[in-house]
């Protein structure tokens, strides 16, 4: 592991500066269009445009990377966030934010896919889910970085927007330090999203929940403890635990995930999540908040790295890079959906339900392991 590290340690420094880059910039984006009063329609039209971007780089990658390499296509993509991040600085006008958040989303998905094809090419599978987890430690860390340079709001928004460029362009200078290299493929082999889910159902489905989860937690979740009536203070305290729990388990899980049936820890990790969601659901404290927040992060935000190890151990070397990207898309859709559903629920039953919301996705997954479990032994 300690090689695997001195090898990778450029571009894992890199995925930190990107997500520090990125943290700051997207709630900055938001918060200043709050700020700018933007109209509601112009308001979800600038976030939305970043999702909508974010499937454009998750397509475009592996074409990228077929006609140049993977070191390139990074450094191509990273260049093109820090230019939006500039052009963030020297413009408020809302049609100029849908067009530079649909680039960004582009741009930070294209880093994403690129890297994590590079990762999964490179890598044996023995490995690839340490490798995997300490990318998602680094991703987190990188995450929580921005949102504290959040703080520094006084010193004046078109500041920020320029600090966020100075930090996506050192990402692109560390790839200059880079040992890794661009892997051998002697062809990219295009996969669809129908193929990567027959081939990889319970991987598919992992990563889709990963992101349900993610999007559930990160995205409603200050919604809903702003409902429930936390201070500001007990807010941040619920937002950190969940992230802070999440950097801890990383690298642990990614070693069980190398070491034992990655299907029996998605079971073990989906039943704790579902257990950690019930409790506020029937008692609801600020010690069952409290307590939700560190265990249902512990044990969703591993979800995508052991569901991409999952769905490797499947795929040829030469499908990699095209399921790379197609492994996003489904984080994407299971992120895009959550929002809704647990919004919805809240609003038409309350804070529990929040918590219902989040606990079945997670009982329905586990039951479905148990499911193919029973059909492997009876085969």
């Amino acid at each position: 592991m300690t090689r695997l590290l001195k090898t990778w340690w450029p571009v894992l420094i890199a995925m930190m500066f990107v997500q520090m880059s990125n943290g700051l910039t997207g709630t900055l984006v938001s918060v200043t269009s709050q700020a700018q009063e933007y109209s509601p329609l112009l308001q979800g039209m600038i976030l939305s445009a970043f999702f909508l971007g974010s499937l454009a780089g998750a397509f475009s990658a592996p074409w990228l990377i077929a006609r140049t390499s993977h070191p390139t296509s990074v450094i191509a993509y990273t260049l093109a966030m820090t230019l939006a991040s500039l052009s963030f600085a020297f413009t408020s006008d809302p049609w100029v934010w849908v067009v530079l958040r649909l680039v960004a989303g582009a741009a930070i998905t294209g880093i994403f896919a690129t890297v994590e094809s590079w990762l999964n090419l490179s890598v044996h599978d023995k490995w690839r889910g340490r490798l995997f987890s300490v990318y998602i430690f680094i991703q987190l860390a990188g995450l929580a970085i921005g949102q504290l340079l959040l703080s520094a709001r006084s010193i004046g928004e078109t500041t920020l927007f320029l600090l966020s460029a100075a930090i996506m362009f050192s990402a692109a200078l560390c790839l200059r330090f880079e040992r890794a290299g661009n892997p051998a493929i002697t062809e990219v082999k295009p996969i669809s999203l129908r193929g990567l889910g027959s081939r990889a159902p319970l991987a598919v489905l992992c990563i889709c929940l990963s992101g349900f989860s993610w999007a559930g937690l990160m995205a409603s979740g200050p919604a809903m403890v702003q409902l429930v009536g936390l201070s500001d203070v007990d807010k941040a305290i619920f937002m950190a635990l969940a992230v802070f729990s999440g950097m801890l388990i990383q690298v642990p899980v990614g070693y069980l995930s190398d070491h034992m049936d990655r299907r029996k820890l998605l079971l073990s990790l989906t039943s704790v999540a579902a257990l950690a969601a019930l409790v506020p659901a029937f008692h609801l404290s600020n010690t069952s908040l409290f307590a939700f927040s560190f265990a249902f992060g512990a044990a969703t935000f591993p979800l995508y790295a052991v569901g991409v190890a999952l769905a490797s151990e499947g795929l040829e070397q030469s499908e990699r890079t095209a399921a790379s990207a197609l492994m996003i898309v489904f984080f994407d859709l299971g992120g895009i959906g959550a929002p809704f559903i647990v919004s919805a629920a809240t609003a038409e039953f309350g804070p529990q339900a929040y918590f219902v919301s989040q606990a079945l996705p997670q009982l329905a997954f586990a039951a479905t392991i148990l499911i193919f479990g029973i059909r492997a032994r009876t085969a």
